[in-house]
């Protein structure tokens, strides 16, 4: 029941970060994955290093898409403002909800690299496609383009964020 109710938390936290910044109220995400962080805390974690996980990918991320928005591939919508050239809040937010799935939800790709790789590649550009037809990002390049920049993106840093979690002791 834990990692059903840990999956569609993490949803929930997507949902609501891909709609408010593309409805314009881009801090409605972030705090909704705070008050489910909290919760997911108080209810299923046993180890105060998955707080420092979430945090290390939340930064991680954040750095990544800001590289992307930095190269000119894409434009998120929710910037903190036009002379902040970083990647918005509700993308770390994001990355940190999906940071508190590897443990629980996510459990399954526990060692297993290469469907890391597949998924990562597949369902990066997924999730990328499906906010921009929200209006939550902008592609500057080719949609083919954009697709195989993310997919190498996220087939990187799946099994990058599992890594991370197992140099932290947090996968045993």
């Amino acid at each position: 029941m834990s990692k059903i109710i840990n999956i569609l938390g993490f949803y929930l936290i997507w949902w609501s970060c891909m709609l408010g910044a593309a409805n314009g109220i881009s801090y409605f995400g972030p705090l909704v994955m705070i008050l489910l962080l909290i919760v997911h805390y108080y209810f299923f974690v046993r180890n105060i290093k998955e707080i420092y996980f979430v945090l290390i990918i939340g930064t991680v991320g954040t750095l990544v898409d800001t590289l992307l928005f930095l190269s000119g591939s894409f434009i998120y919508a929710g910037a903190y403002s036009s002379n902040l050239l970083i990647a918005p809040l509700w993308i770390t937010a994001m990355w940190a909800g999906f940071a508190a799935t590897v443990n629980h939800s996510m459990l399954f790709f526990k060692n297993k690299w290469i469907l890391m790789v597949i998924a990562g590649a597949v369902f990066g550009p997924a999730a990328y496609f499906t906010g921009e037809s929200l209006g939550a990002i902008e592609f500057h390049l080719s949609s083919l383009l954009s697709g195989l920049v993310i997919g190498i993106v996220w087939a990187i840093s799946m099994p990058g964020i599992f890594f991370i979690n197992r140099y932290l002791g947090l996968d045993e």
